[in-house]
């Protein structure tokens, strides 16, 4: 009789325990639906697991905007309006800060630290079907990262769910746009009135002078396979394709088609098959070419970012310029002992957390050999 009272009272306790916040499983960051105009102070706050607490804030205004501002809420309107996620500490690597990383925009109004004037050397913003996305070049050092880091993959899961950065949401007003709505708007000096909508699959990746974010549109349920975060070790070229050759020193707007999902190409015979990353570092079989886009429209970087308020604000000159890539196929598989490199090209992985080569190509690109990362890095 003892006994099985004494199972009833360890039951009892057990119970108790596993209903404590302590022990209560966390809510994922993704399944946090939260309205732009009901942004909480924190949304992970000290309910973001062992990483947690939460570093930074989401409430944003102008009290909080400026360059020790530690705003965890990213707003991707356009390519003259939107934020990417660096370091809240000079020098540093994206491994060492991924959870705490802050906003920085290239216009004031967020609540964040502002990228300063040249910053980004060359920049696209690409308006595809099921998502948008915005790639580039820049200084890394002028957003507090080091400029050695090869950088690093951000992304609202994590190992834990939680998103790095803990508590990091994301919003956007370009959903529904093109190229030429917001060129039309650039020109007339107009706002994007939409109220922002919460983006809830999204992958970035900074570092190596280079970013990319590609925020998928949650009303597409293909979403999560186009911004799917497994793929954190083969950088931008495989997570967000675009035409990198040929993007720095320019800024432009374009419609595009919809990326193959990242993992996702085509071998030889015409058979779709998914790659899922693997190995040290990982290689995939195939290469990636880029988007077929059109319409696109040009900006010179001193319309676009003069993120200083003292700036003066210039006159749109836009150059229109359209091109259809040679194919719609993004990714084509290649017979795997074609991307064997020799030793010197292909680095080995640490498995650190010390950034990793996954934000860009490690010098020029060469054809039919996929990029092979330096470094890892995982989201």
């Amino acid at each position: 009789m003892m006994l099985r009272y004494e199972i009833v009272v360890l039951s009892f306790l057990c119970l108790i325990n596993a209903q404590t916040p302590s022990r209560r499983a966390l809510e994922p960051l993704t399944s946090k639906r939260i309205p732009f105009n009901n942004i909480p102070f924190q949304v992970s706050g000290n309910n973001a697991g062992p990483r947690g607490p939460q570093s930074g804030f989401n409430l944003c205004n102008s009290t909080t905007e400026g360059p020790s501002s530690l705003c965890q809420t990213l707003i991707m309107n356009d390519l003259g309006d939107f934020c990417m996620w660096s370091s809240p500490n000079p020098k540093s690597t994206v491994g060492d800060t991924e959870g705490l990383e802050v906003a920085w925009c290239t216009k004031p109004g967020h609540g964040a630290r502002l990228i300063p004037p040249g910053t980004i050397t060359g920049a696209q913003w690409l308006y595809a079907k099921n998502y948008v996305q915005v790639v580039g070049f820049l200084d890394q050092t002028k957003v507090d990262l080091d400029p050695s880091d090869a950088g690093g993959e951000l992304d609202p899961h994590g190992a834990d769910e939680q998103g790095n950065p803990l508590g990091g949401i994301v919003y956007t007003r370009g959903f529904g746009q093109n190229a030429t709505s917001f060129s039309q708007q650039f020109n007339n000096s107009g706002t994007n009135s939409m109220t922002p909508t919460q983006v809830i699959e999204w992958v970035d990746f900074i570092g190596s002078g280079m970013f990319c974010l590609k925020m998928c549109n949650p009303n597409d349920p293909n979403g999560p396979k186009l911004c799917n975060h497994i793929y954190d070790e083969i950088g931008c070229d495989y997570n967000a394709i675009a035409d990198y050759d040929n993007i720095n020193g320019k800024f432009e707007v374009c419609d595009s088609d919809d990326m193959t999902p990242p993992g996702v190409f085509t071998t030889a015979p015409g058979q779709t098959t998914t790659w899922f990353q693997a190995g040290s570092p990982p290689i995939p079989p195939y290469n990636t070419r880029p988007i077929s886009s059109s319409n696109c429209h040009t900006f010179a970087s001193s319309q676009l970012f003069a993120a200083d308020p003292g700036t003066p604000s210039a006159t749109a000159t836009v150059t229109l310029t359209a091109r259809s890539s040679s194919g719609s196929v993004a990714a084509t598989g290649v017979p795997s002992g074609s991307i064997v490199g020799s030793g010197s090209a292909v680095p080995s992985a640490t498995g650190t957390s010390s950034g990793g080569s996954v934000a860009s190509r490690v010098g020029s690109r060469t054809p039919d050999i996929p990029y092979v990362p330096a470094d890892t890095q995982n989201g």
